[in-house]
C-alpha cells in the first residue's frame, strides 16, 4: 500500500510541473478586450460628451484588471479627447504616462500571446496618440518614432485579425498627416502622396468600425477642411451635429468651414454655440477662447471690417506669455501671426 501511494505523488507531482510550464510559457487571460460591449458603452460615452463617465468606466476597468492595457488606453485616449475639445492642456503629462502604461501592458502581454490582435491594436493606437501629443508639444524626433511603430503596430494587428476595422483610422491619419508633413518634398522618388489613401483608409473605419467610428468621422471633418473641401466638411459636420449638437470639435471645424464658404451669419451661429459649450464645461480652459476670436477676426477681415479684425488680433498678441502654460493657445498666437502677415 506504502509503494502504490509513493508512485501516485510522483506522478501528481509531475503532473503540477508540467502544467506550471505550460502556463508559464502561454498564461491564460481573463482580460476585457478591445470589442466587448462593456467598451463600446465607454465609447459612446466619450461620443456623446459625457467625459466624467467614460473616466469612470476606464478607472474601474484599470482597478478590476491593473494588467490589461485597456484601461490605460481609453483613460489616456478620453484625456485627450478632452483636450482636444476644450483647448485644455493640463492633461498632457497624465496622458503621456497612461499612454505609455498601455504600450508597455500591450506589448508585455504580445510577448507570451503573439496571435492576439487586441495587444498590437492596443499598441499601435497608443503609439499613435502619443506621436500626437509629443509633436504637439514639440518633441518631433519621439513623435516621429512613435510614429513609425504605430504604423508598424496597426499593420500587425490587421494581418493577425482582417476584421479589426478600428485600426484603419489611426493608419489613414498617419499616412495622410505623414503626407502633409513631407509635402515640401513630394518631388523626391521616395516620397510619395499618401493623402488619398489615408482618407480611404479612414473612411473604412466609419463604414466598418467598431468603437472608432465616430472618431473617424471627426478625424475626417478636419481633413477636408485642411483640404479646403469646404461644402465636404459641411455637409459632414451637418451630419455630426445630428447625432451631437454639443460637440466642440465638430462646431469649431463647421464654423470654419461654413467661414470660408461666406456663409458668415451661420458660422456665427456655430461660433456662439461653442462659446456656450465651452463655458458651461468644467474641462474648458479660458486661454482657449482666443481660437474662437481668431476665427472672429477672419470673419471681420472677409466682411472688410479691418479695424475690427486687427482690435483682435492685436489681443491675442499682447497675450505672448501664455503661450507657455497652453500649447493650444500658443498654436493660436502662430495663427494670428501668421493671419496678421497676410492682412497686410
Amino acid at each position: 500500500m506504502y509503494k502504490p501511494r509513493m508512485k501516485s505523488s510522483h506522478y501528481l507531482l509531475a503532473l503540477a510541473a508540467i502544467v506550471a510550464i505550460i502556463s508559464a510559457e502561454k498564461p491564460v487571460y481573463a482580460f476585457t478586450e478591445v470589442r466587448d460591449s462593456s467598451v463600446l458603452r465607454i465609447a459612446h460615452h466619450i461620443w456623446n460628451n459625457e467625459f466624467d463617465d467614460a473616466i469612470k468606466g476606464a478607472e474601474q476597468l484599470i482597478k478590476d484588471q491593473p494588467g490589461n492595457p485597456l484601461g490605460y488606453f481609453i483613460k489616456g485616449t478620453v484625456y485627450q479627447t478632452i483636450s482636444e475639445e476644450f483647448r485644455n492642456d493640463m492633461y498632457k503629462d497624465e496622458i503621456d504616462e497612461l499612454l505609455t502604461d498601455a504600450i508597455e501592458r500591450a506589448e508585455e502581454l504580445h510577448d507570451t500571446d503573439r496571435d492576439n490582435a487586441n495587444w498590437r491594436f492596443i499598441s499601435g493606437a497608443s503609439y499613435g496618440y502619443r506621436a500626437l501629443q509629443r509633436a504637439f508639444h514639440g518633441r518631433w524626433f519621439a513623435s516621429f518614432r512613435d510614429g513609425l511603430r504605430c504604423s508598424a503596430h496597426l499593420n500587425d494587428a490587421i494581418e493577425l485579425d482582417s476584421t479589426f476595422f478600428d485600426a484603419y483610422v489611426g493608419l489613414g491619419a498617419y499616412n495622410y498627416y505623414k503626407t502633409i508633413m513631407a509635402e515640401n518634398f513630394l518631388w523626391l522618388p521616395f516620397i510619395s502622396d499618401r493623402r488619398e489613401e489615408g482618407i480611404a483608409q479612414i473612411k473604412k473605419t466609419i463604414d466598418h468600425g467598431f468603437l472608432a467610428s465616430y472618431n473617424a468621422r471627426e478625424s475626417l471633418l478636419r481633413i477636408y477642411f485642411n483640404e479646403q473641401r469646404y461644402e465636404d466638411a459641411v455637409a459632414l459636420a451637418d451630419s455630426l451635429e445630428a447625432g451631437n449638437p454639443n460637440d466642440a470639435y465638430c462646431l469649431l471645424y463647421y464654423a470654419q468651414s461654413l467661414m470660408m464658404l461666406d456663409r458668415t451669419d451661420e458660422a456665427n451661429d456655430k461660433l456662439r454655440a461653442l462659446r456656450r459649450v465651452w463655458k458651461n464645461s468644467p474641462y474648458f480652459d479660458d486661454a482657449g477662447i482666443f481660437e474662437v476670436e481668431l476665427v472672429d477676426a477672419k470673419i471681420f477681415y472677409r466682411q472688410g471690417d479691418l479695424a475690427a479684425a486687427r482690435r483682435i488680433t492685436d489681443k491675442i498678441l499682447s497675450l505672448k506669455g501664455l503661450r507657455d502654460d497652453n500649447a493650444y493657445f500658443a498654436e493660436t498666437y502662430d495663427s494670428t501671426k501668421a493671419f496678421v502677415k497676410r492682412m497686410k
